[in-house]
């Protein structure tokens, strides 16, 4: 009976988790559309209509972005709009290639560009694109037969409206569900985040702290983009006339999340010089000790809300956090310590506590701190002005979007003559890949292209040994369900195997109609040709090479990390405010280190020619990555002094700072090497013991953003002299 219920408690539990999988209920999605499609197709012996239904399936998925019904249902309407635009021009031109093709490339511009108006409007307008190509391969199927000349488009969009009513339906029993899986992945990174902080204040001989402060900047950059994807659907769900229920716990979460972030990516003094320091106490292991604790908590956090049950904060915190603070208060007691070195370790240890208070209140996130001002910023345009105005900013060579759709109208446009002057029996193939593989930049570009060719002959080879193995027609039907399935399960993480699934759906679908081995080598082809055509375009036409933006992008962390500075010592004096131009320059300045990080990993992907002094480059951004943890140890301890003594003092120092910051800045745009550091000035003005605490602590870190910046002047500097031979090389 035991064995049985411990059996039982572990299958719920498994259960629980599966469900809480943010794809579990996608996949759920598209099982009852597929699964539908080939019941009708089987039932009313239809099963000619087998493809463009599944396809028109597919588009309509590729579609969908995170939103509430009422919106989800005017997406529909707009897409199914779109859809019915894309494949019945196609219909109507197709037996006319000129005009076909100018109709092409005019029509894919048109829509790659209108994915600048927002999320929502990008993905109707990349799955109208593959729509519009489903409906050539549909036509090409039976060159000869006399169909309709609706049947094509109908079929593809009775498909969408089937997965279309499906997610309709899902939205409305399940709203919430995507805004609580976005906060709960945001938790599942930080605690991520705050395992490696943790590694990083070990104290133990040998520990790599570059290695440490690099693979801590890139994972900021994943939380980041994660808090950024997050405030987007939270927009939609909390911040509208009439806000979900149940939205503003997960705003506060959101706002906890912030805080933690803050607290975690902030630095009080150089590491190395701490571990040294404390290298023979316990101190900096319990410090690590309880960042591993808080790491754990919130990776329950985001369990717990995935799953819609109570957090449970346990007593493993609590308990840490006495630990420290004894071990704390031990090293406070010892003599020989000067106070300038006990100093930083106890706001270190302080800040971690405070990190750890808010954690215990997280299971009810109405008695966390309220925010005077919880306004999320909206950039998207909203009225039909402000659209055309974004439109016209957009269209411009200097424009990313501008450039990524000039390309892909070209390669596709490119790809049609091919297969027109090649008479390739399965050319659309072409297309589609072009569409898939052809990416916004180079790097991006060149992975996809691996990923899609491997997968591709991957699922060749799965779908041919399964067809040899296997001919019997409903083991094959049932494949393509699991394939179907698997494809979007895996398709934003894992590309390769999504391919291949996609792959093997494909090839079982024709061989239900006995052409699955013909399309074995036309398939692969095609593959080639289409990938060749994407990396082609993105490499010929107005290429974006990381490497040539780089300074810019280094300029733009420092400037925005000066921008952050000024709006945390205004706080300072001014108070405490979490308003929204506070949250605002906080998010731009590690967006503008997460580009950093970003922009040095594509470089990396890039033509030999073009990566320009990649060690220097990343020592870069662990000292950019560094300056930003001074600051925002800055924004953990906003506190107003009861009485200014050192107002001149704290003015002198703000200002050399932000010259300097400046003066790179200008030096890295204009590819120069920036201006000589002038000598630190040790004298404040002031004698720092008879400063308050807070005045104190203040002055110290602001010492050491000072201390770091010959250190950024010099990697500035060698980085723009041994960029400068590479370029010449």
């Amino acid at each position: 009976s035991y064995n049985r219920t411990m059996l039982h408690s572990t299958r719920l539990t498994a259960l629980r988790r599966l469900w809480a999988h943010d794809k579990t209920l996608d996949s759920l999605k598209i099982a009852l559309a597929f699964g539908g499609v080939l019941a009708f197709c089987l039932g009313t012996s239809h099963e000619p209509w087998l493809i463009g239904l599944l396809l028109g399936t597919i588009a309509s998925a590729l579609a969908e972005t995170p939103d509430r019904f009422v919106w989800r249902l005017k997406a529909l309407i707009v897409t199914l709009i779109c859809f019915s635009i894309a494949s019945f021009s196609v219909r109507l031109l197709f037996p006319h290639p000129w005009l076909f093709a100018a109709g092409l490339a005019s029509s894919v511009f048109i829509f790659v560009m209108l994915g600048e108006l927002g999320e929502r409007y990008a993905a109707i307008a990349s799955a109208s694109v593959i729509l519009a190509i489903y409906t050539m391969l549909g036509i090409a199927q039976h060159p000869g037969a006399h169909e309709p000349f609706w049947l094509e488009p109908v079929l593809l969009l009775s498909g969408a409206t089937t997965y279309g009513l499906i997610s309709l339906a899902f939205s409305l029993l399940f709203s919430n569900r995507p805004v609580s899986l976005a906060v709960a992945r945001l938790f599942k990174a930080l605690s991520t985040y705050l395992e490696l902080k943790a590694k990083l204040l070990e104290p133990v001989a040998g520990n790599d702290l570059q290695a440490c402060r690099l693979t801590l900047a890139t994972q900021n950059g994943r939380v980041v983009g994660l808090m950024n994807r997050t405030r987007e659907i939270l927009l939609r769900w909390a911040q509208t006339p009439h806000p979900a229920k149940g939205s503003q716990r997960l705003l506060q979460w959101y706002f906890l999340a912030q805080d933690i972030h803050e607290r975690t990516s902030s630095a009080h003094y150089p590491y190395e010089a701490l571990a040294e320091t404390f290298a023979r106490s316990d101190v900096l292991f319990r410090c690590a000790q309880l960042l591993r604790v808080q790491a754990a908590t919130c990776a329950r956090l985001g369990e717990a809300i995935a799953q819609g049950q109570a957090f449970d904060y346990g007593e493993a915190g609590r308990l840490a956090l006495e630990e420290l603070q004894s071990s704390l208060t031990h090293v406070q007691a010892q003599s020989g310590l000067e106070e300038p070195k006990i100093a930083p370790l106890a706001m270190l240890c302080r800040n971690i506590g405070t990190l750890e208070q808010s954690l215990a209140r997280a299971g009810q996130p109405e008695a966390l701190e309220a925010l005077v001002d919880s306004a999320l910023r909206d950039r998207n345009p909203r009225t039909l002005p402000e659209m055309l105005l974004r439109l016209r900013q957009q269209c411009t060579p200097a424009s990313r979007s501008f450039r990524h759709a000039l390309r892909l109208s070209l390669a596709l446009t490119a790809g049609y003559a091919l297969l027109h002057l090649l008479d390739l029996p399965q050319g659309h193939w072409v297309m589609l890949t072009t569409v898939f593989v052809c990416q916004p930049n180079f790097s991006s570009t060149w992975l996809r292209l691996g990923q899609r060719i491997g997968g591709t002959m991957l699922g060749l080879v799965f779908a041919a040994l399964f067809v040899s193995v296997l001919p019997n027609p409903l083991a094959q039907l049932a494949l393509i369900l699991i394939a179907g399935v698997a494809f979007f399960h895996w398709r934003t993480e894992r590309y390769l195997l999504a391919t291949a699934c996609i792959t093997v759906m494909v090839l079982l679908c024709f061989n239900q109609f006995g052409s699955g081995y013909a399309l074995l080598w036309p398939r692969l082809l095609d593959t080639l040709l289409g990938s060749l055509l994407a990396v082609s375009a993105v490499a010929l036409i107005l290429p974006d090479w990381q490497g040539r933006r780089l300074h810019q992008v280094m300029a733009n962390a420092l400037r925005l990390t000066a921008t952050y500075l000024d709006v945390l010592l205004l706080q300072y004096r001014a108070g405490k405010r979490d308003d929204l131009p506070y949250r605002i320059a906080r998010r731009e300045a590690h967006d503008a280190d997460a580009e950093l990080s970003s922009t040095l990993t594509s470089m990396l992907l890039e033509p030999g020619r073009y990566r320009l002094a990649p060690e220097m480059a990343y020592r870069f951004l662990c000292a950019s990555h560094t300056l930003l943890a001074y600051v925002s140890a800055l924004g953990a301890h906003r506190e107003t002094p009861p009485q200014w003594q050192s107002e001149v003092s704290l003015q002198t120092l703000q200002a050399r700072i932000q010259t300097r910051l400046s003066a790179m800045a200008d030096a890295l745009v204009r590819h120069e090497s920036p201006p000589a550091p002038e000598p630190l000035t040790t004298e404040n003005g002031v004698q720092l013991e008879t400063l308050d605490e807070i005045e104190r602590g203040l002055l110290r870190q602001l010492a050491l953003i000072e201390n770091l910046l010959p250190e950024l002047a010099a990697l500035a500097e060698s980085f723009a002299r041994n960029s400068g031979q590479d370029a010449q090389a």
